[in-house]
């Protein structure tokens, strides 16, 4: 399922946006408190996490992660324009894969799953090593996120983006908590593949994580 080019750059733009509205917390805490005779406005609501994340975060809660372990996460497409975790691990199974879907996530574009709906693969279930890149080494230190789509032909839906954007953000900022690397499979194994395609704004997401 493909979003409008317009509807694409404006997930991108807010893309960016999120990753420059963080207020310095020195600059809050040094602001004089002047007197005021009008009563104070009650403090705003925290700020809830995307609706596809819950289920990571209520997944995650339980699992007991090493995090100097992971020290990269690793950005995918499926290649193809449908599918969804089940699909791909009964593929990669039939690969001969013991452990199935070679990812450790898996985003929905609309197609067989909800379109940014964030599935969770058994790997990170079981802290299990990947099998999303060629390389041994990164596999064993790298978590994969993929997303549904061939991303050489359409481009990722804004629901896509903005669930691939907070699952890196959840993972670096509060579940790893240690400095993490993030890059995309094209980037690991430089002349091999092109993946995630030349419609994955892999610059504007470098400018976010790195």
């Amino acid at each position: 399922m493909k979003g409008t080019r317009r509807e694409f750059l404006a997930a991108c733009g807010l893309l960016l946006a999120s990753c420059n509205t963080r207020e310095p917390e020195l600059l809050r805490a040094k602001a004089p408190i002047l007197p005021t005779a009008k009563p104070a406005r009650p403090a705003p609501p925290p700020l809830l996490p995307l609706p596809a994340l819950v289920p990571v975060i209520n997944a995650t809660r339980v699992l007991t992660i090493a995090p100097s372990r992971w020290k990269i996460i690793v950005g995918h497409h499926s290649g193809i324009g449908t599918g969804n975790a089940a699909i791909y691990d009964r593929a990669h199974r039939m690969r001969g894969m013991e452990h199935g879907l070679a990812y450790h996530f898996v985003i929905g574009n609309g197609t067989k799953s909800g379109d940014g709906e964030i599935e969770i693969g058994g790997r990170w279930l079981k802290q299990l090593q990947g099998g999303h890149v060629h390389s041994e080494s990164v596999n064993q230190i790298g978590i994969g996120i993929c997303c549904v789509g061939n991303f050489e032909e359409t481009q990722p839906t804004p629901a896509q983006l903005r669930s691939f954007t907070a699952l890196v953000e959840y993972l670096k900022r509060d579940v790893l908590r240690t400095p993490v690397r993030f890059a995309v499979h094209r980037e690991i194994n430089p002349g091999r593949t092109v993946c995630p395609g030349k419609y994955f704004p892999v610059a504007a997401l470098h400018q976010c994580f790195g």
